[in-house]
């Protein structure tokens, strides 16, 4: 396992790249640190996003009971991807699309089962298993470094920025001469247990009503038309059940990656994977705040999409659950909306090359520990 270590002290900047923070990435049976800040050190390593190619390799539809990965079948078909409703797709230069959405709608303790999907690696490994003599598997087999997940990869670029505690721990383990990434589940820390519902929402219900409203605006976005009773349509309201798996080039790493599909784009001339969407809600007192839109949503947005390839995310803008406008953002555009408003504003947001360059040497730090072969994976959350 691989963990934090350090307090939050020392001496901070109004430069976000160049605060000096005692913190550091350590592995549990010991072994060297990874020392973390200064940050601005991870972008003189030159890895910047021209540094990135993704190519899809294939995709799988998820049947089974989401609650308990070991039911889950992965099929190799797109029967369970989600289409963006035609009257929402449009050109992201175009006005914000208007809309009345009540995110609330069908809101229950019991609406919360399935919110989230905590176990993609055993079903990426299942899928593979089934698929090793498809030819595009078996062309990238020998070139593949590291197997994980976007959103696994996604927290620890985040990690630089965001203090929340679960991000910089992840496990790592050698499975066939690969090393498998992925997140672990520590109830100390993250405040859940798998089995509950509430283990899957967070504490409280606040966390679990803004899971669901992002659940459920995914509902609406996908939909054909507007639906005008949604009672009854919980069932709808869950994870997404459909994974694309990429093969992604960071610089010379080359990564065998799953990533959840909120929906595709039908329109327009994009390949996959950019016809891919993601979908995003926002209040409007956190979108009207630089800090919280440009800093905190901006850089999730694109660390959860940058190895993935998606094109698009749909942000729902609301009051108390209620949606009335819809923004649309091109993924490979983020960065640069954001350096025009750090110029604009005169202020230090995130960098890109920052974070690409941190996973970079953190991927390469990982692979240089794990050097003794497991025969056998243990899924992510039985590892403490």
């Amino acid at each position: 396992m691989f963990a934090a270590q350090g307090d939050r002290g020392g001496v901070g900047s109004s430069d976000p790249n160049q605060q000096h923070w005692s913190q550091s990435v350590e592995v549990e049976q010991g072994g060297n640190v990874l020392v973390l800040h200064p940050r601005s050190k991870w972008a003189s390593l030159g890895i910047t996003p021209a540094n990135v190619t993704v190519a899809e390799v294939g995709y799988y539809s998820m049947y089974g009971d989401v609650d308990h990965w070991q039911s889950l079948e992965p099929r190799t078909d797109r029967s369970l991807m989600r289409k963006v409703a035609r009257e929402f797709c449009q050109d992201p230069q175009e006005a914000p699309l208007r809309v009345d959405f009540d995110l609330n709608d069908g809101y229950a303790n019991a609406a919360l089962d399935g919110i989230l999907f905590k176990q993609q690696i055993p079903v990426l490994t299942e899928w593979a298993r089934q698929n090793a003599e498809d030819p595009e598997l078996r062309a990238i087999k020998d070139q593949i470094d590291i197997v994980s997940t976007c959103s696994t990869l996604a927290n620890l670029m985040q990690a630089l920025y965001d203090n929340t505690a679960g991000n910089l721990i992840f496990g790592a383990a050698r499975v066939n001469g690969k090393v498998v990434v992925g997140s672990l589940i520590r109830p100390d820390i993250h405040g859940v247990t798998e089995g509950a519902s509430n283990s899957r929402t967070g504490s409280g219900s606040r966390q679990g009503r803004a899971k669901f409203w992002g659940r459920r605006f995914e509902v609406y976005m996908t939909a054909d038309e507007v639906v005008e009773n949604l009672d009854g349509g919980n069932g709808k309201v869950a994870a997404p059940r459909f994974r694309t798996v990429v093969h992604a080039k960071l610089s010379e790493l080359n990564l065998l990656l799953a990533a959840g599909v909120d929906a595709t784009n039908l329109s327009g001339n994009d390949h996959y994977p950019k016809k891919y969407v993601d979908f995003a809600t926002v209040t409007r007192k956190g979108f009207e705040s630089s800090n919280y839109t440009y800093r905190g949503h901006m850089l999730r947005w694109w660390t959860n999409n940058v190895l993935n390839g998606t094109g698009t995310l749909f942000a729902g803008v609301h009051n108390n659950g209620h949606v009335m406008e819809v923004k649309q953002y091109s993924i490979d555009m983020l960065p640069a909306i954001v350096k025009a408003k750090e110029e604009s504003a005169g202020t230090w947001l995130w960098d890109p090359d920052v974070c690409l360059g941190f996973l970079h040497a953190l991927l390469k730090f990982v692979l240089n520990k794990v050097a003794k072969p497991h025969v056998k994976y243990a899924k992510p959350s039985d590892r403490k």
